[in-house]
């Protein structure tokens, strides 16, 4: 009986066996394609080689925990209705500024303590903001869903001549994705920044994150001290190195660049009372600025951006939407240059002592702001009477602050030349009237042009330090030899303060010596932008926000970066090249479609992904009919 048993359960286990023999064949193909991997397989984290973040647990930690401890706690924002789409002009009136929020006392009281809260801590805080001193370098932030417009800006920039090193702050990733970063982005001078890595143990204090909030992570994740984040799909055609040159203006007196974007600002007036009572900036002072493209100086601005980053923590339900009421582009785009103006507001009120470490003596910088004032250029693609938006062109900052600077000359000299007609006219018209009246005019001649001349200076002022100086180099700064003293500033206490080298005569530079007072930017009069003469060839970035440069999408008709004209044949993503060709002396999108087949036709990458095989082969097919001339059509065949 046992016997016949045994026998039984043998062919049992045999079928059994004939039965699975097909279905393990099948999960050992499918554990083979890219698919598998990265929709069922949770596979261990890799360890990209070569330089890792230096942020440690404990500084995190201190990070999220801040965060938490000042949380907004009003209620969600809530409007009636949404602000209007309106282009930026110079003449705009303060009138045109939307006012659709509606906070109860309760909720104003809860917002403003909460702000209070974390501009209180801010000075200690952005002591101890962790990077690596005297680096500099590029800082972009992708994940899963967008990694291969990360990968075309990585070659844009190299194409540009670029060599500063790269940083990509991933938020998520996949199996594919971790190959390149291990085998192909070091060979570019890129490192991809897994965050997961130095959150093990905290996950319960990291917030879960939204699209918009992974951009002031990634700043704080960096490691460089001098950095430009670009948005994934910011492309550079020239090289950006030279902003951080020594003595490079703008970024040597203020350490902060940003960019400007089409609309005019729609901030609730609200944010301003809330952030410190301060004054609203009349809607023609600027654009909204276009966080794609931001530089910073983490060592300067520390406290600028701890202070973006609690708008981003508080985000979504709270600073988003009061920053731009509804409006366009509503995200973190105007959380970064808001923080900058908040704190020189309240600076200047007394109530904000900033951090002094970074003054030192013999560095030459000073701490500011720069809004590049030179609006960006949409380019698309027209395919007979369909017209495409693909990218937008924004300006070399350090051609920005030439122009900027040559108006302010211009203007300087129209105005005294002004003043001196005024002052000719009126000792002519002196010498026909009486003695006294002709003491009277004189008087009140000199008055006027005493005051035209005062309020000249007040907007020239920004270029020097000594109001008596004759200088013509309107860049030069005038930095102490030494550190400024606490008892020279009038805001400053001991508590807060431990700068106190002196000379050797035991005086202290001042603090202001260290800053530049850049709200006369915001105070140019309406009629400056037509004496600006920017050289529109010097724009350095393409932010590529209409169709998105991610080449893995070639396969979807309808991302847009493959289209037909009415012959059935592909045409170039920027259409006609000859303007750029011209502009920086080579086929730029050539070049990057190029650049991408050879990193999407790896043979690590389509020997191991169906899908990127598929890409490959379409890229090429594509770079036949549009890109290629038949010399080199021939040289791929043999």
């Amino acid at each position: 009986m046992l016997r016949l048993l045994l026998h039984h359960l043998g062919k049992a286990r045999f079928r059994l066996l004939l039965l699975a023999f097909p279905l393990v064949l099948t999960l050992i193909y499918f554990s083979s394609r890219a698919e598998f991997y990265e929709l069922y397989y949770e596979r261990p984290r890799l360890r990209i080689p070569g330089r890792q973040p230096a942020h440690s647990p404990d500084w995190w930690v201190e990070f999220f925990t801040r965060l938490q401890a000042t949380r907004v706690k009003a209620r969600p924002v809530k409007f009636k209705g949404e602000a209007p789409l309106l282009n930026w002009a110079p003449d705009l009136k303060d009138e045109e500024r939307p006012q659709l929020l509606r906070l109860s006392e309760k909720d104003e009281a809860l917002f403003r303590e909460s702000h209070e809260n974390f501009v209180r801590q801010l000075p200690l805080f952005a002591k101890h903001l962790p990077y690596k001193e005297n680096t500099t370098g590029i800082v972009t932030t992708a994940g899963a869903p967008n990694f291969g417009q990360a990968i075309s800006l990585v070659l844009m920039t190299r194409q540009s001549g670029s060599q500063l090193p790269i940083e990509i702050v991933l938020d998520s990733s996949t199996a594919w994705i971790d190959w390149v970063c291990e085998n192909t982005m070091p060979r570019f001078g890129a490192t991809c920044l897994y965050l997961e890595d130095e959150w093990v143990g905290i996950g319960q204090l990291v917030p879960k994150l939204e699209r918009y909030q992974w951009k002031f992570i990634a700043i704080i994740a960096s490691t460089f001290q001098n950095i430009m984040f670009l948005d994934a799909d910011c492309l550079p055609v020239r090289s950006p190195d030279p902003i951080f040159d020594d003595g490079a203006e703008p970024f040597t007196s203020t350490g902060f660049i940003a960019w400007p974007d089409f609309w005019a600002p729609s901030a609730s007036p609200l944010f301003y009372k809330i952030a410190g009572g301060l004054d609203v900036p009349t809607v023609a002072s600027r654009t909204t600025s276009e966080s794609g493209v931001m530089v910073f100086d983490k060592a300067r601005h520390a406290d600028t951006i701890l202070l973006a980053a609690y708008y981003n923590y508080n985000g979504p339900n709270h600073y988003y939407p009061m920053l731009t009421q509804h409006g366009p582009g509503e995200g973190d785009k105007e959380s970064f240059f808001q923080a900058a103006l908040v704190l020189e507001g309240l600076r200047k009120l007394g109530v904000y002592k900033q951090p002094t470490e970074w003054m030192k003596p013999g560095v030459g910088v000073k701490k500011g702001y720069w809004d590049v004032k030179m609006l960006p250029r949409s380019h698309g693609r027209s395919i007979g009477d369909q017209w495409r938006g693909m990218f937008m062109q924004q300006m070399d900052p350090i051609e920005d602050y030439r122009a900027v600077m040559a108006a302010l000359e211009k203007r300087k000299q129209e105005d005294a030349q002004k003043a001196g007609d005024t002052e000719e006219k009126s000792n002519s018209e002196a010498k026909a009237a009486s003695h006294n009246n002709n003491s009277a005019e004189e008087a009140d001649t000199d008055a006027q042009s005493s005051e035209k001349r005062k309020r000249s200076w007040e907007i020239w002022a920004f270029t020097s330090s000594d109001p008596d100086s004759n200088s013509d180099d309107t860049a030069t700064l005038n930095t102490p030899a030494y550190p400024p003293g606490p008892q020279h500033n009038p805001h400053s206490n001991d508590n807060n303060s431990n700068i106190s080298n002196t000379d050797k005569n035991g005086t202290f530079a001042d603090e202001e010596s260290y800053l530049t007072d850049s709200t006369f930017l915001s105070s140019l009069p309406p009629d400056f932008s037509t004496l600006l003469h920017h050289d529109e060839s010097k724009f350095m970035f393409f932010h590529h926000n209409g169709v998105k440069p991610d080449f893995t999408l070639v396969l979807d008709s309808r991302a847009g970066i493959l289209a037909k004209n009415k012959e059935k044949k592909y045409v170039r993503m920027w259409g006609d090249p000859g303007w750029i060709v011209q502009r920086l002396g080579r086929d730029v999108e050539k070049l990057l479609w190029e650049a991408s087949m050879e990193i999407y036709c790896q043979g690590g990458l389509t020997g191991r992904w169906r899908l990127l095989e598929r890409v490959c082969r379409k890229m090429r097919k594509v770079w036949e009919e549009v890109y290629a001339d038949k010399t080199e059509i021939q040289e791929e065949d043999t």
